[in-house]
C-alpha cells in the first residue's frame, strides 16, 4: 500500500523545506497551507453499525438448498426440502437478482434432491452433481448431473456420475474440470474420486482417497493441488487428517494434521489462498484455524464468540470473514442460532455482529458486491424458509 502525503482532511499537498531566508510571499503561502490543513478538518467518521434487512423471498420455502453466486451478480438456488410439500424435495431452481430482490423461477425441472454439490466449471458453466432423493420411506444417493448455462439461463442434462454419492466434496481444477471427492451411499463411505470434463461431457476416475470419508471439505490451492480436510472417516469419528492431491501425477499425499478433528464445520478460502476452518462438532466448536499455503501448516486463528457447528461463512472484500447461524455444540433440541460474528485477519480475533432476523443451521451464505446474503438453511424443528436476508457491514 502506498500512502500519499496529505492533510488530515484528505487534501494532498507537497511539503516544502523551511529556509532561513524567506520572503513575505513565502509566509503567505505557508499560512495558506496551514489554513487548508486545519480550518476545514472534518469530524471523525463513525463506522456504520452492521445491519440486517429482509431483502426478498424465494418462490418456495427451502431447507438445505444449494446456492452459488454467478459472475453476473445473480444467485443461483437449487434443490432443498420442504416437509409441507407433497414432493418433499424441490425440483425447481431459481435466480435471485441482488439489485432488485426479484426472483426468477427457471422453467426446466431438475431431480429434487439434497446434499448435492454445485461447482463452477470451464465456460462459465455450473455443474450440479449427486445428492440424495426421497423414496417414500428413505433417502437414496443419486448419480444425476445437471449443467447450468448462465448466458442462456437454461439447464442441460449431463453424463451421470460413475458412483452415486451424497455429502461429497467438489472443486474446480485449474484446467476448468470438476473433481468430485468421497461422500457416502447411505451408511457406506466412499473412497472414490472422479473428474468431469465439461467440454466433452465425460467423467473419468482419478486416484481414490487413501481412506474413505464423507462430509469433508476440499479446496483447490493456488498451485493447482487440492487439499482435503476434516469430515467423517470409517470409524464414524471426525478426523484431523488431511490429504493433498497432485493433478499432473494423479496422486495423493498425506498433508499436515489439523489442530482438532472437524466435522460439520464451516470453511472459507481467503483471497490469498489460505483456508479458514471454523467451528464444528465437539471440541472444535469454539475454535478456528487457518491453513497457511506458504508454510503448509495449520495455525490456530481465534476463539469464536459463540461455539457452533453447521454454521456457514463468507469473506468480505477487505479480507474479514462473516460467520452466521449454526447449532450449539452437542445440542439436544434442534434449535439453530441467530448469532453472527466476524473474523479480522489482522488481529486473528472474532467479534460479535448483530444477530440475523431468523435462526438457521446450514444456511447458504454468499458475498455479492460486498454485501452478505443469507438464504435457505433450516430453522427450529427443521423449518424451511423463503426469506432472503442481507447483512451490510461497513
Amino acid at each position: 500500500m502506498v500512502l500519499d502525503t496529505e492533510c488530515a482532511n484528505g487534501e494532498q499537498y507537497s511539503p516544502s523545506t523551511v529556509r532561513a531566508r524567506v520572503t513575505r510571499l513565502a509566509f503567505v503561502i505557508a499560512a495558506s497551507l496551514v489554513t487548508a490543513c486545519t480550518s476545514t478538518t472534518a469530524p471523525p467518521v463513525t463506522p456504520k453499525t452492521p445491519t440486517w434487512t429482509t431483502f426478498g423471498e424465494l418462490s418456495q420455502p427451502r431447507a438445505y438448498a444449494t446456492a452459488l453466486a454467478l459472475p453476473s451478480g445473480e444467485i443461483l438456488v437449487v434443490g432443498g426440502l420442504d416437509r409441507d410439500d407433497p414432493n418433499v424435495t424441490n425440483a425447481k431452481s431459481e435466480l435471485v437478482n441482488v439489485k432488485t430482490g426479484g426472483v426468477t423461477v427457471l422453467q426446466q425441472e431438475l431431480e429434487g434432491r439434497l446434499h448435492q454439490t454445485m461447482t463452477p466449471a470451464s465456460g462459465d458453466r455450473v455443474v450440479v452433481a449427486g445428492g440424495v432423493k426421497f423414496q417414500t420411506t428413505h433417502w437414496d444417493p443419486v448419480d444425476r448431473v445437471d449443467v447450468y448455462l448462465p448466458l442462456e439461463k437454461k439447464w442441460i442434462s449431463a453424463s451421470p456420475l460413475i458412483d452415486p454419492r451424497s455429502d461429497h466434496a467438489a472443486v474446480a481444477l485449474q484446467t476448468g474440470m470438476v473433481m468430485v471427492i468421497g461422500g457416502n451411499q447411505g451408511p457406506r463411505l466412499l473412497q472414490s474420486v472422479e473428474i468431469y470434463d465439461a467440454k466433452n461431457d465425460r467423467w473419468f476416475r482419478a486416484s481414490p482417497l487413501p481412506e474413505p470419508r464423507t462430509e469433508l471439505s476440499a479446496f483447490t490451492l493456488p498451485d493447482g493441488r487440492v487439499l482435503v480436510a476434516g469430515g467423517v472417516v470409517g470409524s464414524g469419528a471426525a478426523t484431523d487428517t488431511t490429504y493433498i492431491y497432485n493433478p499432473p501425477g494423479d496422486a495423493w499425499a498425506e498433508g499436515p494434521k489439523m489442530n482438532l478433528p472437524r466435522v460439520q464445520h464451516a470453511a472459507v478460502q481467503l483471497a490469498n489462498g489460505d483456508i479458514l476452518f471454523i467451528g464444528g462438532d465437539g471440541a472444535a466448536s469454539g475454535t478456528s484455524e487457518r491453513y497457511d499455503v506458504k508454510t503448509e501448516k495449520f495455525i490456530l486463528s481465534g476463539t469464536l464468540v459463540d461455539p457452533r457447528q453447521a454454521a456457514r461463512g463468507a469473506q468480505l472484500p477487505d479480507g474479514r470473514v462473516v460467520l452466521v447461524g449454526g447449532m450449539p455444540p452437542r445440542s439436544v433440541e434442534f434449535a439453530p442460532l441467530r448469532s453472527a460474528e466476524i473474523w479480522d485477519p489482522v488481529t486473528g480475533q472474532w467479534t460479535q455482529l448483530p444477530p440475523s432476523p431468523t435462526p438457521r443451521a446450514w444456511p447458504s451464505i454468499l458475498m455479492v458486491g460486498g454485501v452478505v446474503y443469507q438464504l435457505s438453511g433450516t430453522g427450529d424443528a427443521e423449518a424451511s424458509y423463503r426469506t432472503i436476508e442481507r447483512l451490510a457491514v461497513d
